[in-house]
């Protein structure tokens, strides 16, 4: 079956042309130049237009600079993943994909003013935000305090945060709300929660925008959605968590991409490379709820 680009929609762009007064001809993807009366046209059922948009075109306008840190699922846009099994998870796939990522994906949606992605290519593989101790050099608040570390100096920004699957992976204590409020230090979640948004202050000033979220399923590793780590936690109760320091703060917001994205324990063999690390199908279910409060950030 032949596929057509949206006319309704992409007109425009189309290469087409009229045959005379009451016809048109258009160029679909499989090679083939068809003429329809232009009584008809509105009727012609177009489909699939897949080509990245043109910078400036097509895309939401967003006043603001975004910092997207994230960890080894963010670092995968534009990377080679493979297919692979781990733990009680078997893929049926094998071999190798190009990763359009989270970053790629949200660049089509919208044009931001300028878009960073700090850390070793592109997001801090392996890092959880708190660590297993307050100098644990594999927690992103330990990073944080780095003034090395590469994090741009960037005001009128949004900062993204996604980790929480690798505190859950690396065992790291919960703590308590006092620890966020006490500063007592990155040994804990919510210590560490308070370390980088002090940093991501100093770095972008207080009207700066965070976009945190949640975890999405996983099982990897033997540790899934509905386990407790070695610290007596679940995925659950590091969003419990976040959320409890989010609420705190008018500038805060939260991504659902848990619930929302659509990916379920029943469907991670098609849409994860490994059961934790999304495929490209993947990518396009879990950036949809991203998309959704990057829209409401942007009219804000």
């Amino acid at each position: 079956m032949k596929k057509f680009l949206a006319l309704a929609v992409l007109l425009p762009t189309l290469v087409c042309a009229q045959e005379n007064a009451y016809s048109m001809i258009v160029n679909t993807t499989d090679g083939r130049r068809d003429v329809y009366p232009t009584s008809q046209v509105s009727a012609v059922d177009f489909a699939e237009a897949d080509a990245a948009p043109q910078a400036g075109v097509g895309r939401m306008k967003v006043n603001r600079n975004i910092v997207f840190l994230g960890h080894s699922i963010w670092r995968n846009d534009g990377y080679a993943v493979t297919y692979g099994n781990s733990g009680t998870f078997v893929t049926p796939f094998s071999g190798s994909f190009r990763g359009v990522g989270y970053q790629t994906l949200l660049q089509q949606h919208f044009e931001f003013l300028s878009a960073t992605s700090p850390g070793p290519n592109g997001g801090y593989s392996g890092y959880s935000l708190g660590g297993t101790s307050a100098t644990d050099s594999k927690s992103i608040a330990v990073v944080a305090q780095n003034s090395a570390n590469g994090w741009p100096k960037v005001s009128n920004a949004i900062w993204t945060i996604d980790f929480i699957t690798n505190d859950f992976k690396r065992n790291v204590a919960i703590g308590k709300l006092t620890d966020y409020q006490n500063n007592t230090g990155a040994a804990t979640f919510y210590g560490a929660l308070r370390i980088l948004y002090d940093r991501i202050k100093a770095l972008s000033g207080n009207d700066v925008v965070i976009v945190c979220a949640n975890a999405l399923k996983r099982n990897n590793s033997n540790y899934t959605s509905t386990s407790r780590n070695t610290a007596g936690h679940t995925l659950d109760d590091y969003e419990l968590a976040l959320l409890t320091v989010a609420a705190q703060y008018s500038n805060w917001y939260f991504v659902d991409q848990n619930r929302q994205s659509g990916i379920t324990d029943e469907n991670l063999p098609a849409v994860t490379a490994d059961g934790l690390h999304l495929n490209n199908l993947g990518y396009r279910m879990a950036v949809v709820p991203w998309i959704k409060v990057l829209e409401m950030v942007a009219r804000q």
